[in-house]
């Protein structure tokens, strides 16, 4: 056969290696020129078959069959042509109209023909061609064409030939001796070569095709290594900005691997051989009990996440470790992948705000005044002991409440928290806070805005100055006096002795109310007289070469937006009620300050009034003290929260990240519900520092959002399950909010995967209120029925779904979400029930 090829002029060489340089070229070009999202009916036939390999096979197979042979895209472009004849490339080919006839040829008389057919027709030129399609990937990309010849058993139409090159203006002997070199062949030849270039043309298809999606495969691979390392980086940088590293333990073999953040936060080198009794030894011997006690609980089921200290160089670093273990088919613990995260910093800052809200605490205990923190709705945040002693009631009594509510006048003591927050502070506001018992005390209320790191107010710290004894004070000033006018018709003798003891009890009061910046005045309503003390000058600023200042220049010293207020309250008074309220002056200096005055009147026998007094309490400074202290305590509070999510949130983060190394769906689901875990404690926190109050949350909006994330994420599976919830409007604190949040994520996660087959509908409700609305509800069979009368709540979740297996003992389940609830209801002093039937529903009970 090689003989034979020989002797036909092919040139073998050039066959035998057209195939492999073919695919080497095909390969490069496809890299060049294909992008990921390319597809094949995009690209040329020039991008996809290799012209210059290709044309070698074509010249041999001319010279084998003497049948021309000619490759065209599908726009009429020839990019091979072989064993043309000179009637196309000096006639047909070059004049305009002709070329026209051969371009319509190529184009339009040859399509319609089906993968594996070829069609044979007369072009407009009037000679016979022969095409069959190329395929790639089912998309008809280009034709191998045959032509131009005529049948050796037909006769040929010279006239018709010379009335062309007439009409076209050929040289017409030129023209018709080309005509004469046009093969002629017989129809074998023509069937034969044709199921060869048929062949040929299927070779080039699934070749072409093949490669194509070689080279896409290859691009895929390259990409998704390339993205797996992009991962890889980023797990890493992230790990290293947040202080966060990563390992793994074969427990069978003893073998540690950490990742690169791990080595730096213990500073080990990299290759240095790592074993569980490695690590024991860098725990701080403190420790070191602790932690082996903590790890060998958690091979035996329990949670593994502690924080302890260990011992790198010279110095000492507290981290935190959590693990996920990994089980056999027996239950036999395999290893476990953990986290490390060095908190060195984080213990740092928390003890330093330990020891600043002991400090912090320890001042506002030490103050006889009663000090309050009040929210933006005006309720009670915090107080401290003398609040209790002054109110009768106990500190957990009063948070919550309305501050309003101790005072005698309440619309009064709203007025002057109004006042804080148009201005920002109140000073020496006069108000009564009335004991529980009915005990009236008088004081002095200055109270300031505290705001949050944005500047926002956020609420109002308020003091309470104690004035009982100064009014002791000024009843002790006017019984002497009045006894000093009887005694000086009876006694003259003694008149300047007590005088002088007058005179020193006016300096002791004087300097008294200097230190306590309390002036005091007097009013003679019968002679319109009045009696300003020498702090009262001081804290108005007015000379005290004047005369105490009357009404009308009293009103001209408060401030124009409280002015109506006040007078409002003082002509008020004359009713006979005392009352002591915060108001804003404005000191002959321009200076704007804030006081507490108190009024008290007196009464003749025939029970009018005779006469007025009251003191005056400069509260400025005090105002801001409080304000200040209110804005460290709220943004402390609300900083842990911040710092709490943003935690939970990069551990979320880090379970996904890691859980793309890993394509078992075991695997990935225990990564999911890790996940769902830690976000449902995230979103308690979120809710707690996006919310008023610091330390409870409203459970039922908790719960919709919480199962509308679940119902978002099992939505594929479950589009035809619903959600019911029947929820009483509840607050709880985070100790039960964040174990009951847990629990409704693991059993409405079970009931979206297990519940309902795929495609299935069904409902899954949710109920949560106070005890007294089940008041009908049997729990007579249940464990929990002993126990009724102790708790306030109930939570029940239950589906419609196929039901828990009667075989199945959820109280001593291997499952780990059931072991979890079980756990964490014991956790809030609960109790647990399931029925069984048309659906599971468990139903918890729980105390306050």
């Amino acid at each position: 056969m090689k003989e034979n090829l020989k002797n036909s002029g092919i040139d073998l060489k050039r066959v035998e290696e057209t195939p492999d340089q073919s695919e080497q070229y095909f390969r490069q070009k496809l890299e060049d020129s294909l992008s990921p999202s390319q597809k094949v009916e995009d690209l040329e036939l020039t991008e996809i078959i290799n012209v210059h390999a290709i044309e070698p096979l074509m010249d041999n197979f001319y010279k084998l069959t003497n049948i021309p042979i000619g490759l065209n895209d599908l726009k009429g472009n020839v990019l091979i042509g072989v064993g043309w004849q000179d009637i196309c490339t000096r006639f047909h080919r070059v004049h305009p109209e002709t070329c026209k006839h051969c371009i319509a040829s190529d184009i339009m008389l040859s399509s319609g023909v089906s993968p594996g057919k070829f069609k044979m027709y007369r072009c407009r030129n009037n000679m016979w061609d022969i095409v069959t399609p190329i395929m790639v990937g089912g998309h008809h990309i280009g034709n191998i064409f045959s032509g131009q010849f005529f049948f050796e058993d037909e006769p040929l139409d010279y006239g018709l030939f010379r009335s062309q090159a007439r009409k076209y203006g050929f040289n017409e002997e030129e023209y018709i001796a080309a005509l004469d070199k046009v093969p002629r062949l017989s129809r074998e030849a023509v069937n034969t070569g044709m199921a060869f270039l048929m062949g040929f043309a299927n070779m080039l298809s699934e070749l072409s095709f093949s490669n194509i999606r070689l080279s896409m495969a290859l691009m895929e691979r390259n990409n998704l290594v390339n993205e797996l390392q992009k991962n890889r980086e980023d797990l890493d940088r992230a790990q290293a900005v947040g202080n966060i590293g990563s390992w793994r333990l074969d427990v069978r073999k003893n073998e540690l691997i950490w990742s690169d953040e791990t080595h730096r936060i213990f500073d080990i080198p990299k290759g240095t051989p790592l074993t569980y009794e490695f690590f024991l030894s860098t725990v701080y011997s403190d420790d070191r009990e602790y932690v082996d006690r903590k790890w060998k609980e958690g091979l035996g089921g329990k949670p593994y996440d502690i924080e302890h200290r260990i011992v790198v160089g010279n110095k000492i670093k507290w981290v935190r470790e959590k693990a996920y273990l990994e089980f056999d088919r027996n239950r036999g613990v395999t290893g476990g992948f953990g986290i490390t995260q060095d908190i060195t910093e984080r213990k740092k800052v928390e003890e330093a705000l330990r020891i600043s809200n002991i400090y912090n605490r320890s001042l506002i205990e030490a103050s006889p005044d009663p000090l309050v923190t009040i929210g933006q709705d005006g309720k009670i945040t915090d107080v401290n002991n003398s609040t209790e002693t002054v109110t009768g009631y106990s500190r957990d009594e009063l948070i919550g409440t309305d501050f309003s509510d101790y005072f005698t006048e309440p619309e009064r003591a709203k007025k002057g928290y109004q006042h804080v927050f148009l201005k920002g502070f109140v000073k020496d506001y006069p108000l009564e806070i009335q004991h529980k018992d009915g005990r009236v005390t008088q004081v002095l209320y200055n109270a300031s805005v505290y705001r949050d790191e944005s500047g926002e107010v956020i609420g109002v710290f308020a003091a309470a100055r104690d004035v009982t004894e100064l009014k002791k004070a000024e009843d002790a000033l006017k019984k002497a006096h009045d006894n000093l006018e009887k005694l000086v018709e009876e006694r003259t003798v003694q008149l300047e002795s007590a005088y002088e003891s007058l005179k020193e009890n006016e300096i002791s009061l004087s300097e008294a109310q200097k230190m306590a910046h309390i002036g005091n005045w007097d009013w003679d309503l019968v002679t319109g007289k009045v009696h300003w003390s020498d702090e009262l000058f001081n804290i108005f600023g007015r000379d005290p070469q004047k005369s105490a200042a009357n009404y009308e220049e009293l009103l001209n010293y408060i401030h124009p937006d409280d002015r109506d207020f006040v007078d409002g309250i003082i002509r008020n008074s004359f009713t006979g009620k005392r009352y002591g309220i915060d108001y804003r002056i404005i000191r002959d200096n321009g200076e704007e300050r804030t006081v507490h005055a108190e009024k008290e009147l007196i009464f003749d026998r025939n029970n009018t009034p005779v006469r007025s007094k009251g003191i005056i309490q400069d509260i400025t400074e005090r105002k801001k003290a409080e304000e200040a202290l209110e804005k460290i305590q709220e943004t402390h509070i609300k900083e842990i929260h911040h710092r709490i999510k943003n935690n939970l949130q990069v551990i979320s983060s880090l379970l996904s990240l890691e859980s793309e190394k890993f394509s078992d769906a075991k695997i990935l689901e225990s990564f999911r519900e890790s996940q769902n875990r830690v976000a449902s404690m995230a979103l308690i926190h979120e809710e707690l520092y996006k919310g008023n109050e610091l330390d409870t949350l409203d459970f039922a909006d908790y719960i919709k959002k919480l199962t509308s994330d679940l119902f978002d994420l099992y939505s594929l599976r479950n589009s035809g399950v619903s959600l019911k919830l029947d929820l009483e409007k509840i607050h709880l604190d985070m100790d039960t909010a964040i174990p009951l949040g847990i629990i409704v994520n693991e059993l409405v996660s079970n009931s979206l995967k297990h519940a309902f087959p795929s495609g299935e509908a069904g409902e899954i409700h949710i109920s949560f209120c106070k005890k007294e609305r089940f008041s009908n509800y049997d729990i007579s069979s249940s464990p929990c029925f002993y126990e009724k009368d102790s708790f306030h709540y109930i939570l029940a979740v239950e589906d419609n779904g196929r039901g828990i297996p009667e075989e199945i003992d959820f109280a001593n389940s291997d499952s780990l979400g059931l072991q979890l609830v079980n756990i964490l209801v014991e956790q809030v002093g609960g109790c647990i029930d399931l029925k069984r039937g048309q659906g599971t529903k468990f139903t918890i009970w729980f105390r306050k």
